[in-house]
């Protein structure tokens, strides 16, 4: 046993486990329904622990939004070389965001709003939006996140975010001061963030 453990996991080993997690009218994917069985067995909660996110973007779930294929199951598992639950869930730890270098960081940001979106939609909720910021962002990589949840609260103009929108708030947050200084007034920010500097200052003024 030991010397299979030390060659890695095998092909046959993680289909066998895949299929005990695949949707059951389309045993080449895996939904949310299996994500949650397979996040009870790690003792996550896939609702509220990030985590679980960082877990699926090390597996490579890409190709289909709330949901991992068995190719990418396998050659996932097999990039973090381990073949069963147990061994999966001593990686949980090292799932902490925190870990992750800003280029990747980056790179998970993104696949957080790909995974997250419905179907076909190209944007997502104003309202999920507002419960995964706080799940991926914290304040030192996100000092604007705060008050940015609480303008998009106030904003009943926007109802749906998109993806350019979502990504320029992270790259806002590493260009722009928390009292706005940096701004640029000229630069190239979707005019939600636009809209959410004249509202910081119009508050800040009025304060």
């Amino acid at each position: 046993a030991a010397a299979a453990a030390a060659a890695g996991p095998t092909d046959e080993q993680l289909n066998a486990l895949f299929t005990t997690l695949a949707v059951e009218d389309d045993p080449e994917s895996c939904g949310m329904e299996g994500i949650s069985v397979l996040c009870e067995q790690l003792e996550l909660d896939p609702g509220a622990d990030v985590r679980v996110l960082v877990m699926l973007f090390k597996l490579g779930a890409r190709a289909k939004p709330g949901s991992i294929s068995r190719e990418e199951f396998v050659a996932g598992m097999k990039t973090l070389n381990v073949g069963t639950v147990e061994a999966l869930a001593n990686l949980v730890p090292s799932f902490d965001p925190g870990f992750l270098e800003q280029r990747e960081f980056r790179e998970f940001y993104r696949f957080v709003f790909q995974f997250s979106r419905e179907g076909t939609h190209k944007t997502i909720e104003k309202e999920v939006v507002a419960s995964l910021l706080p799940l991926v962002l914290d304040s030192s990589r996100a000092p604007h996140l705060g008050a940015f949840l609480e303008f998009l609260e106030s904003n009943t103009a926007t109802t749906r975010i998109t993806l350019d929108q979502w990504d320029s708030f992270l790259q806002f947050n590493q260009a722009v001061a928390v009292d706005m200084s940096g701004f640029d007034e000229d630069g190239a920010w979707p005019l939600l963030l636009d809209e959410f500097v004249e509202w910081s200052r119009a508050r800040a003024a009025s304060k």
